[in-house]
């Protein structure tokens, strides 16, 4: 997916996009959210076969969520059972950027569609927007007392 997103930027014109060019935007991939079809199945799967430990498990919330981590890296699974009709959905990457509202402005500038910033309670500032290929991309600006989600 990286690299189709590299490819994507390359083919934006110099004019269009001077992002591609401030390496320092990006801070990293901070999150991985996978709606799944069977939370219960895809815990088990994380935990026994790959050997993730369970941050965080609310099998009645509306959808059904977990959270499994490996060292610093953290996947949250929600139980979705509709979405995996389409491709571009099902997977939800989550960046990091310095500072999610110039970043906005930037973005909008340039005429990419992406929502607004908005706070949702889950440990970061964040704006989204879709690839291409209809894959969402959200960036987040995280709190510093961010809460894992």
């Amino acid at each position: 997916m990286v690299g189709c997103l590299r490819r994507w930027l390359r083919s934006v014109p110099d004019s269009d996009c001077d992002l591609r060019f401030e390496k320092s935007v990006l801070t990293g991939l901070d999150l991985l959210f996978l709606e799944v079809n069977n939370l219960e199945e895809s815990l088990l799967f994380y935990q026994e076969r790959l050997g993730f430990e369970i941050v965080s498990h609310n099998p009645a919330a509306e959808p059904p969520i977990a959270t499994v981590g490996a060292g610093s890296l953290r996947i949250t699974l929600v139980q979705q059972l509709e979405t995996m009709l389409k491709r571009g959905r099902g997977v939800h990457f989550v960046l990091g950027v310095s500072n999610v509202d110039e970043f906005h402005q930037k973005l909008t500038a340039n005429g990419t569609a992406v929502t607004d910033p908005g706070d949702e309670g889950w440990g970061g500032r964040f704006v989204s927007l879709q690839d291409p290929d209809g894959y969402r991309l959200f960036f987040v600006t995280w709190e510093t007392n961010a809460v894992d989600c």
